[in-house]
This record gives structure tokens, sequence and C-alpha cells, in this order.
């Protein structure tokens, strides 16, 4: 058998993958066979053998390819923001999370998967330490807007900022994956906004937010 080149044996995994991903996604890991994934890629069980030992080694295979990609889309999503705390910059951030979920629903798919089969093994590390990855980011602006008072007092921007960026990507997940249909009963212009509003502003007024102070302060001095 002739000595395939480094192309024809990256296309020939293109391939499997393929069909595995689509196989995993209809029908889970732990349902689908090795077998099944030969077939889906129209080749003989031993020949897939000679690409990948196991079927995890698929399932990893595909996991990290995704996420080289999404971290760089990530990385440049995060590049565009001057400013992380300006509600410009929430939206914008919000509306580049949208693109990215639905440009590639199926890695958000095969994460379900590995919350389900794997008790989120393998994406895990998209949300370990999340928090401190953006002071790493952001940290020189979430101090500045601290310091010319941005802020309101005992706010801490970095898990603020993290709490938009998670709940920017619960609602698109929501609506891509779940058939949300409008389920904040807005269409996804609104639900920007509604979305930014609450996380720059909030939702009370000062003169509730007043009487809330004068009520938690009688509480603690009596």
């Amino acid at each position: 058998m002739p000595k395939l080149s480094a192309a024809a044996i990256r296309s020939k995994k293109d391939t499997i993958e393929d069909a595995a991903r689509e196989l995993f996604i209809k029908q889970g890991f732990h349902a689908t066979s090795m077998r099944d994934i030969a077939k889906g890629a129209d080749v003989s069980l031993g020949n897939l053998y000679n690409y990948y030992e196991t079927k995890d080694s698929i399932f990893e295979s595909i996991i990290d390819r995704y996420l080289t990609v999404i971290d760089e889309q990530l990385k440049s999503i995060f590049a565009e923001i001057d400013e992380p705390m300006e509600p410009a910059n929430l939206r914008k951030l919000g509306a580049n999370v949208g693109k990215l979920v639905n440009e590639h629903s199926d890695f958000w798919l095969l994460m379900y998967i590995d919350v389900l089969e794997f008790q989120n093994r393998h994406f895990r590390k998209m949300f370990d330490g999340i928090t401190d990855r953006f002071r790493k980011i952001f940290g020189d602006k979430f101090a500045a807007a601290e310091a010319r008072g941005d802020l309101r007092m005992g706010v801490d921007a970095a898990p603020v900022f993290t709490a938009a960026y998670m709940q920017f990507f619960n609602y698109f997940l929501v609506e891509k994956l779940f058939g949300g249909n409008r389920h904040l009963g807005l269409d996804d212009e609104q639900a920007l906004n509604c979305l930014t509003k609450v996380f720059a502003y909030g939702t009370l007024s000062e003169q509730n937010l007043s009487r809330f102070k004068r009520s938690a302060n009688k509480s603690l001095s009596g």
C-alpha cells in the first residue's frame, strides 16, 4: 500500500470525523459504534482503526479542532472591545456571541453530549477560571473604569462581565438549540438591547435603590 501524503491523511480524517460528528449528535456517543462510523465514512472497519485507535480519540480530535477555532474567534471578539463595561461594547459582545453560536451549532450540541456522557470532561476548560481569564484580558480596563467612577460602589467588573458573557451565550443557545422561539418575548435585536441594559444599568430606579439602601442601613444599625 503506497504511503499517503499528509494532505491525504488529513482529508480522510476529516471524512471520518464528519461522519462521527453527525452520528454522535444524532444518537449520542455511547450509542455510536466504530462500525457505525466506518459505515458513515464509507471506509472499512480495519481502515478506520488505521486512523483512530478508539472512538474516544475521534471524539477528542473533533472537540480539539473545534476548540481551536472557537478560541481564535473569541480572541478576535475580545480584541474588538476597547471598554468592556460600556453599553455599546457589551451589546457588541452579545451580537458576536450570537454569531458564534449560530455559526457553530454542532459544537454546542457536542458540548451537551459531553456534559451528559462525560460529565463535561472535554469542555470544562472553556469555563474553568473564566472570570480570572477576563481579569487578565481586561484588568487594566476594569481598574480604569473603577477609578473614573464608572461603576457603582462595590461592583466588581470582572464577574459582571462574565455574567453578561454567559447570559448572552445562554440566550442564543436556548434560541438556537432548544427552539426557544423568542423565549424572552423579544426578537434577537430587542433581546440584545434588553440584556445590555440589565447589565449596564440594572433594573431598579434610582428612587427604589435609595429606598432599599435606607432599609438596609436601618437593618444593619438595628
